[in-house]
């Protein structure tokens, strides 16, 4: 079981995430099932779960978007090199630098790790979106100095963490299929848009449509039939209440924080769906 203490005093997620469970930790954790052998987790996005789950635990984490998995890794193998690029990115950071940066396909996997987190954290508000293309576009945040781009205590920390971890690229349906009893699957896909504006679930260049939640009901569907325990987050739409309406759905307030609109950031409510 986690507590309070290892939220309090944990590993924190390095980038940073359109939709990260950080400051929904309280409320969901007091959800997640006292004991399991291990972790799989097929959305990783920024992990701020992961890394509260306690320390030893044997986990799977997958991402389809290659530039992620490969970013852990990196962090995972090389984290003192990494740290090096990251440094000499800092040195040259302007506006001018920043696109630059973006328009570049490094070769070498630490260079693109590096790529990845510079551009995260000097990008506007953070966000990680990709065009049809699969490109990153997002402008730049225009600020006047550099922002912090590690903390290098965290970082090794993340690193530490993530070396008995299985990182996987894949599908999400080919994770959930290796779970067992045993087990507890925790799911963070894009959310089903509760209205067409306020639909944001692109990162990976392509909509998570109904279809792919339907995909997803099922194959955690099938998990809990084998004995594994698994836990959905998702908006609170129709749509999804519907799908998961023979599971227990509990409540969770969360505070919408990407908006162009700052008048539009407010408390919403949306649901973990729970199979146990």
């Amino acid at each position: 079981m986690v507590a309070q203490k290892q939220i309090n005093h944990r590993t924190r997620p390095i980038l940073k995430w359109a939709g990260g469970k950080s400051s929904l930790l309280p409320q969901l954790v007091r959800y997640f099932p006292d004991h399991f052998e291990r972790y799989l987790e097929p959305f990783f996005g920024g992990g701020a779960v992961f890394f509260v789950i306690p320390e030893g635990t044997r986990s799977i984490v997958n991402d389809v978007n290659p530039e992620i998995t490969n970013f852990y890794e990196v962090v995972r193998d090389t984290p003192e090199q990494l740290m090096k690029a990251l440094d000499m990115m800092g040195k040259q950071y302007s506006e001018e630098f920043y696109y630059e940066v973006r328009l570049t396909n490094p070769r070498s996997r630490i260079q693109k790790a590096a790529r990845t987190l510079f551009l995260n954290k000097t990008c506007f508000n953070g966000l990680y979106r990709l065009n049809s293309k699969g490109q990153f576009n997002v402008p730049f945040g225009k600020r006047d100095s550099l922002p912090k781009l590690y903390d290098e205590r965290n970082l090794l920390d993340v690193s530490r963490k993530l070396k008995a971890t299985t990182i996987r690229n894949s599908d999400f349906e080919k994770v959930i299929n290796e779970a067992r009893a045993g087990d507890f699957v925790y799911c963070d896909p894009p959310y089903e848009p509760l209205s067409a504006s306020s639909s944001f679930n692109a990162y990976t260049g392509r909509v998570f449509t109904k279809q792919d939640q339907i995909r997803l009901f099922e194959a955690c569907n099938r998990a809990a039939k084998r004995g594994a325990k698994v836990a959905i987050s998702n908006s609170s739409s129709p749509f999804v209440k519907k799908l998961f309406q023979d599971w227990d759905i509990v409540s969770i307030s969360s505070r919408r924080s990407i908006n162009s609109n700052g008048n539009r950031r407010g408390v919403i409510q949306e649901i973990l769906a729970k199979s146990y």
